[in-house]
């Protein structure tokens, strides 16, 4: 198949790019040679290519920035990929968009997680423009997936662990202070990638929930991370009430794969056996590159 790929620089895309490259073809422009929130380039690129399949991993994820939902963070979030949905049915190729826990409020008792199906909250104006890509997706595109994920590591771009270790390395003598009352799924972005080809190869279609398996809070996943590699910064737990963001998170991002495993397609796995195996491979190289 021929692949569009759109964010292919990005901490997911990256390894998107890689795994599908082994089986298809595919074309991941840079965001000056495609612009999501243009209309005329979407369709022009699209008239061109011809693609069987369109992925959109591209978008604001920084939750400062989403938090006043002006119009430019909105066109990319939520015009770019309407773009891209209206221009997939009009050139018929299925359509593939990444969407997050946050669209959820996170009031579910743990352990219980979120279903695909249940009714979406979101307390952040990230997590809004999420939800409002996803119905953006819905009634434009008649053949396609969205993936709900969260709490992504990977080698490329910022992420929680990136951040643990560079705050470990920093504070060798000080304590890490880590909210032990937000929980979620330690998902790796190559293991996702292995999950959206799964999709591609099963020709799913619908929402679709894809984070390791598993869950854990943000305290048990830096303890975690400090652990495997020998690091030996202090962790101390607190609340989220006192961690001084004013962004409002889900206490609750724990998701549950049902569909996946409905249809026999799911290759997600515990959270902890792929972090360590994420560590095993990169852990040293990212201490380095810090």
């Amino acid at each position: 198949m021929k692949i569009l790929l759109l964010g292919g620089s990005g901490m997911l895309g990256t390894d998107c790019k890689n795994v599908l490259m082994e089986e298809h073809e595919v074309i991941a422009p840079a965001r000056k040679e495609l612009d999501i929130i243009s209309w005329d380039g979407v369709i022009e690129h699209l008239q061109e290519l011809l693609p069987d399949v369109v992925i959109n991993c591209a978008g604001v994820t920084d939750l400062e920035a989403c938090e006043g939902e002006d119009f430019a963070i909105r066109k990319v979030n939520v015009e770019g990929p309407r773009n891209l949905a209206q221009g997939a049915a009009r050139f018929q190729c299925r359509f593939i968009h990444v969407s997050c826990d946050y669209i959820f409020d996170g009031q579910k008792v743990i352990p219980q997680p979120y279903f695909e199906d249940d009714t979406t909250n979101p307390l952040s104006g990230f997590g809004r423009t999420k939800r409002d890509s996803e119905t953006a997706v819905r009634e434009n595109s008649p053949n396609y997936v969205i993936v709900r994920t969260g709490w992504l590591y990977g080698l490329p771009g910022e992420n929680f662990l990136k951040d643990v270790l560079r705050r470990g390395l920093a504070k060798k003598k000080e304590t890490l202070r880590v909210p032990n009352d937000e929980f979620g799924s330690p998902t790796w972005t190559y293991r996702l990638a292995l999950q959206i080809r799964e999709l591609l190869r099963h020709n799913g279609r619908g929402t679709y929930h894809a984070t390791a398996e598993g869950c854990c809070s943000r305290f048990e996943a830096v303890k975690h991370v400090l652990d495997k590699l020998g690091l030996k910064a202090r962790v101390k737990p607190f609340p989220m009430k006192d961690c001084g963001i004013a962004i409002k998170r889900p206490a609750n991002a724990v998701l549950e794969n049902r569909n996946l495993k409905k249809q026999d397609v799911n290759v997600m796995q515990p959270w902890g056996e792929d972090l360590d195996l994420f560590l095993d491979k990169h852990g040293q190289e990212l201490i380095k590159g810090l």
